[in-house]
């Protein structure tokens, strides 16, 4: 893959505020938080910044409402570099998400998605027209099956390396799966899409699928890698986590980025867990996320093995 190519993301944007709270409320129970913060977010957004950090050109597709806080979701992405010319503005409020952390850095996130709904492939098609060979496509679960798949379908046409990481899980993705060079999962969501418990066998059964090759991140322990048959595991430093809310987005944006520049899929991977561990130490979403020159200093480590 050339080095220098391009990430496109087509995903969501939302403003998320984020509570601290003792632990998750019980139904029909009010817990006082310890603090909020308001943050940019959406899976989509979260990766397009990290994957701006990392050092490589980023284009974003996305839908923001016609509102103030839109245009603040706006302001922020410019901020971090990441190209704007394909977010839309259809008539719906900006999506917010509602994010309860608890001490042990778990989080639970509630979040609209009219915004996100409303993305189509009328919306998308621009930002596909400017990907070429050796760019990366990556998406999420956010968007909507008939878009997330005309979308993978173009670009793997368009000879783009395409990368899905299927959360929020809101559908089958067997109709898909052809259409995707690497998926990135969690431990919950491979359990979920290939029926089995264990990581490996899960991430077999995707290849099996169509899937080129598969990442199931496992928190603390690091991530594996899937391709055909042969299986490698990557180690994470222990760290003591604080808030996890976008590590995986980390993952997907690090990882993403490192294909672009040119690195191998093991060296992605080592970059992606050490970039994502760090994150975990940290408050917020965005926040908490790596800066440029420590992703840059984690590349780095990460090529040396």
């Amino acid at each position: 893959m050339p080095s220098g190519a391009r990430v496109v993301v087509i995903g969501n944007c939302t403003l998320d505020i984020a509570f601290h709270v003792p632990r998750f409320p019980r139904p029909g129970e009010t817990v006082l938080a310890g603090g909020s913060a308001r943050d940019l977010g959406g899976k989509g957004a979260n990766q397009a910044v990290a994957a701006a950090r990392s050092g490589a050109p980023v284009a974003f597709c996305a839908t923001v409402g016609a509102d103030e806080n839109g245009d603040a979701m706006r302001a922020r992405l410019v901020e971090e570099g990441v190209g704007t010319d394909h977010v839309a503005t259809p008539p719906v409020p900006t999506d917010e998400s509602i994010i309860y952390v608890t001490p042990e850095g778990e989080n639970s996130i509630v979040s609209t998605h009219a915004s996100a709904a409303s993305m189509d492939m009328a919306l998308a098609r621009p930002a596909l027209e400017a990907a070429g060979a050796g760019d990366v496509l990556l998406m999420q679960g956010n968007l909507a099956h008939d878009v997330t798949r005309a979308c993978l379908e173009e670009g793997r046409r368009r000879r783009a390396v395409t990368v899905l990481n299927p959360a929020p899980i809101q559908y089958g993705y067997e109709a898909i799966w052809p259409f995707v060079d690497c998926a990135i999962v969690n431990e919950v969501e491979s359990e979920h899409l290939a029926g089995s418990a264990d990581p490996v066998t899960a991430a077999r059964r995707l290849v099996e699928r169509g899937v080129r090759y598969v990442v199931v991140t496992l928190g603390a322990r690091g991530a594996l890698v899937a391709e055909g048959e042969a299986t490698r595991e990557v180690a994470a430093d222990p760290v003591e986590a604080v808030d996890t809310t976008g590590a995986g987005d980390v993952f997907c944006g690090v990882f993403a980025a490192s294909l672009a520049r040119g690195l191998a899929v093991a060296t992605a991977a080592r970059g992606a867990v050490r970039a994502a561990t760090l994150s975990v130490t940290r408050h917020g979403t965005q926040r908490a996320f790596p800066s440029r020159s420590e992703i840059e200093r984690i590349l780095v480590e990460a090529s040396e093995g």
